[in-house]
């Protein structure tokens, strides 16, 4: 499964970037983040209708009728940052991301990562089929209206996300994740969550810590 996805993320860059060339003189920096999903919405329906032979699990008239949903920051989480942690607010440090979901009819078509510099927001990726497919999930099972946040591990490929209830202000965040040993359609509370993530760190760490340093691959 690892693989297809794979597969699939290189084969819509290289369709996605064969469908910007032909916008090369267009402006790549946007006022809003969702400004830049929206371009990045109307590239792939480009892409999607000259290569009608490409599918790619994406379907055109879902994407057509799709239009962005709140902005979501993307974080990934250190060694150092997750043993010191006693919350996940506390790991809000390194943000990678914004991400984009492009909704139709209240599900996830394909989502958008965006980044901003000084000349404003541009467009960083699109179509990642397995964070779409997470990112509905979740959204399904805390609302629609829930604020989110997207935590990367460092010694997983699973993601972390994290909803607050526009009535509790942030008060009430509620985590999901299909880490080991939980399941994405079930919330699960940060004193349970928390300390199995450090000490499943601190395990990876010391078992594989030396062998990724010399592979200089230790995010």
């Amino acid at each position: 499964m690892k693989r297809i996805l794979i597969y699939f993320g290189l084969t819509m860059a290289v369709l996605f970037s064969m469908g910007c060339k032909k916008e090369a003189e267009q402006r790549t920096y946007f006022s809003a983040p969702q400004e830049a999903a929206n371009k990045a919405k109307n590239d792939l329906l480009t892409v999607l209708r000259s290569r009608k032979e490409i599918a790619l699990g994406l379907e055109q008239q879902t994407i057509e009728k799709s239009q962005p949903a709140a902005p979501i920051r993307q974080y990934q989480i250190t060694f150092e940052d997750l043993a010191s942690a006693d919350s996940f607010i506390a790991l809000q440090r390194n943000e990678v991301a914004t991400v984009v979901p492009l909704v139709a009819d209240g599900t996830v078509a394909t989502v958008v990562a965006v980044a901003k510099d000084e000349a404003g927001w541009k467009i960083v990726s699109l179509a990642d089929k397995s964070l779409s497919s997470e990112l509905d999930v979740v959204r399904k099972a805390a609302g629609q209206q829930a604020a989110m946040v997207i935590y990367d591990l460092p010694h997983s490929g699973e993601k972390v996300y994290a909803a607050m209830q526009p009535a509790t202000a942030g008060a009430g965040t509620t985590l999901y994740t299909n880490y080991t040993g939980f399941n994405l359609r079930e919330p699960v509370p940060t004193e349970r969550l928390l300390p199995v993530l450090k000490q499943d760190a601190a395990e990876f760490q010391r078992t594989y810590g030396e062998e990724l340093k010399r592979q200089r691959v230790v995010r």
